[in-house]
């Protein structure tokens, strides 16, 4: 039983390298070379005069920016920091071995990261889109904005993988050997996603306008040939990032479904399992890298901004994903669901008996005073 496992693990990163060969040279072949890797691009006077609603000061004061994504962000701060804060500790209280809790326990704890410097997002838009915290503190916010996705991702898949091999093949991997493989897959992710978040680090992600007087943070980046390196930054972030793990999701999802349905066993539980997966990657995470990746193969031109403002409105909706992580944990983890049942129905025996003793209560003077009455 130990053999196929070099060869499922060669062919994997052999279909690996071939998929990030041809995507770098697909991208090298279809986008121009000259001024791209750019967020935002001030308007020259003649765009100006072609698309005024592209202009950077039009979108710093919108009110997309200044009243909608604080908005969406605030609803992502008050749902997601309690439901992953919860889920962290139920998770951590009811750990098993022979469960998935593990990659759940990484994939709140990243949400986790993320909802606590949603305040400073938050306070960055309410003001007009001027960040007051310094550069490094906005590179760490932008490189968290991005790790969070691709690590949700990245362990959301690791989730259908691991669920694929213990239907399709259960005698594969079992035993302490398979927990510390786990433990060393995320340990790998949280250095691949911090590796691949470093060159945001490195790069200024601040600047300012001067017709408007304010900072901006990773909004609006000058023309400049040495952000040429981005166009192949981002593009590889979509393709291995996203791409690679949404078509194993999608297989690995698609194998249980077959191997349950030729067992002839129960499989409500994974479609439930395999529909909230699939909404997350196609309503959170699958219109910000589509714009993402488009906004990067577009010619860099001022008027091409608004594709970044719908891409900033995507961004917003995906951060939603921080919601919607903890219903993936309860229908995954029977630890998770044995605790969530188990605290609803002590709270509805608090209720049911804090109701009979306030009747009680209630009724007692009634008796009292029938009795003086007598």
């Amino acid at each position: 039983m130990s053999q196929p496992t070099p060869s499922l693990s060669s062919a994997a990163a052999c279909v690996t390298i071939l998929l990030s060969c041809a995507w770098l040279c697909s991208a090298a072949q279809l986008s121009p070379m000259r001024n791209k890797g750019r967020v935002l691009i001030p308007l020259n006077p003649q765009e100006e005069v072609t698309c005024p609603s592209a202009s950077v000061e039009a979108f710093l004061n919108s009110t997309l920016t200044t009243r909608l994504l604080p908005a969406l962000y605030s609803v992502v701060l008050l749902v997601g920091l309690p439901a992953n804060a919860l889920a962290c500790w139920v998770l951590v209280t009811n750990f098993r071995r022979c469960s998935s809790t593990l990659f759940l326990l990484n994939l709140a704890s990243a949400d986790l990261l993320f909802v606590l410097l949603l305040p400073f997002k938050i306070s960055y838009h309410l003001l007009g889109n001027h960040w007051l915290f310094g550069d490094y503190l906005c590179r760490t916010m932008v490189a968290f904005f991005y790790g969070n996705m691709y690590s949700s991702i990245l362990f959301l898949t690791c989730i259908g993988l691991e669920r694929y091999i213990s239907v399709v093949h259960p005698f594969l991997w079992k035993g302490s050997s398979w927990t510390r493989g786990k433990a060393g897959v995320c340990v790998g992710i949280w250095l691949v996603v911090g590796l691949g978040m470093s060159p945001l680090l490195l790069q200024t992600q601040t600047s300012h306008i001067s017709s408007l007087n304010i900072t901006t943070c990773h909004d609006v980046i000058p023309r400049k040939d040495e952000h040429v390196f981005f166009i192949y930054y981002f593009l590889s972030l979509v393709g291995l990032g996203f791409g690679l793990p949404f078509v194993l999701m999608i297989i690995s999802y698609s194998c249980i479904l077959a191997r349950l349905l030729a067992e002839g066993r129960r499989y409500g539980q994974v479609v439930r399992v395999l529909v909230l997966v699939l909404l997350v990657f196609i309503l959170c995470f699958t219109p910000s890298n589509v714009l993402l990746f488009i906004h990067y193969m577009l010619e860099a031109t001022g008027c091409h901004n608004v594709t970044y403002i719908r891409y900033t409105l995507a961004l917003a909706l995906g951060a939603f994903n921080n919601c919607f992580d903890p219903f993936v944990y309860f229908y995954i983890s029977q630890d998770f669901r044995r605790w969530i049942r188990g605290a609803g129905s002590c709270c509805l025996g608090g209720v049911k008996t804090l109701t009979g003793r306030t009747s009680e209560k209630a009724a007692l003077p009634l008796k009292s005073s029938q009795q003086d009455q007598l």
